[in-house]
């Protein structure tokens, strides 16, 4: 029996109430720390200079703002490495369900050919369905390895004079494949001049956005691939489809490791987070740039690759 999991309380009403109670706390102390010498430079005789209680004054307030400031900072980060820890742990189990599934489907079916008389329509039947277990294990190994070469050291990517339209079309197809999508469901326009980039950077971006466009589409799939020329050079790709989009708020975080839109207990479409990651580091290792666009939730999104002619 699965064990029902709950949304995590969010962090920001106790940081909030934190910061105030830091806030307040310090305020307070400041204010004693006034009182207290403003009643010592006046019980006693006028030794000091006169400018000695502003001096110390002065120097409490920036020593009491240094101190604001550092505990918001302290927080601040606290806060981001709490967000980072629960993406990761949601990542953890993401990945364990994504290992699980086909593991467990591949050792029914085999236990099952074992075990029974197939006929030649089951038998097959049992074949393609352990594939599909199969390549589904192969691109999240595929997905973290990318995601671990993101991070290594960086080197220049290969250049070869490529056609951008045809790799479009190329790497369509594929995602038609994997999916079991009908020729011609991804529809790509336009034709711009060959440009020189890495041929497997490329169709590693193309396969993440449109695989990503095709899985996030809803019942019906409606992607669309156009190719341009941009007035500054170069070419872009501009990936569209029609499907849950994403909401404002969300559109500068998608591209953080780990990070899926929507509540990511309760999500159930499958991914580890890392598609959009490998996406953005592998655009720029090509000398180019990926910007997400979205009129908001269940009403599709763009997203624009652009590289240098």
């Amino acid at each position: 029996m699965t064990r029902p999991r709950t949304r995590p309380a969010s962090l920001a009403v106790p940081i909030v109430n934190g910061i105030v109670l830091m806030l307040v706390t310090l305020v307070l102390t400041v204010l004693y720390n006034m009182a207290v010498v403003t009643d010592w430079f006046r019980d006693r005789p006028p030794v000091a200079p006169s400018w000695l209680p502003t001096l110390v004054l002065v120097a409490g307030w920036v020593m009491g703002l240094a101190v604001i400031v550092g505990l918001i900072l302290f927080v601040v980060s606290l806060a981001r490495q709490i967000r980072l820890n629960q993406r990761q742990q949601n990542f953890i189990d993401s990945v364990t369900h994504e290992l699980k599934s086909p593991l467990t489907s591949l050792k029914l079916h085999l236990e099952t050919i074992q075990r029974r008389q197939l006929t030649p329509e089951q038998l097959a039947g049992f074949t393609a369905t352990m594939l599909a277990d199969v390549e589904r294990l192969g691109l999240l190994i595929d997905h973290v390895l990318e995601a671990a070469r993101a991070e290594a050291v960086r080197r220049p990517p290969r250049r070869e004079r490529v056609e951008p339209a045809d790799r479009v079309r190329a790497v369509a197809r594929l995602v038609e494949g994997r999916f079991g999508l009908a020729s011609g469901t991804i529809k790509v326009h336009g034709e711009v001049a060959p440009i020189e980039t890495d041929p497997g950077g490329l169709d590693l971006v193309l396969t993440n956005l449109l695989d990503n466009a095709v899985k996030y589409s809803g019942d019906e799939v409606k992607v669309r691939v156009t190719v341009t020329a941009p007035p500054s050079g170069g070419v872009a790709f501009a990936v569209a489809d029609a499907g849950v989009g994403i909401p404002k708020s969300q559109l500068r975080r998608i591209f953080h490791r780990f990070h899926r839109v929507g509540n990511e207990l309760t999500r159930i479409r499958q991914g580890t987070g890392l598609g959009l990651y490998i996406v953005k580091e592998t655009a720029r290792q090509l000398g180019g740039t990926i910007r997400a666009e979205s009129p908001g939730e269940h009403q599709g999104s763009v997203f624009t690759l652009t590289l240098p002619g």
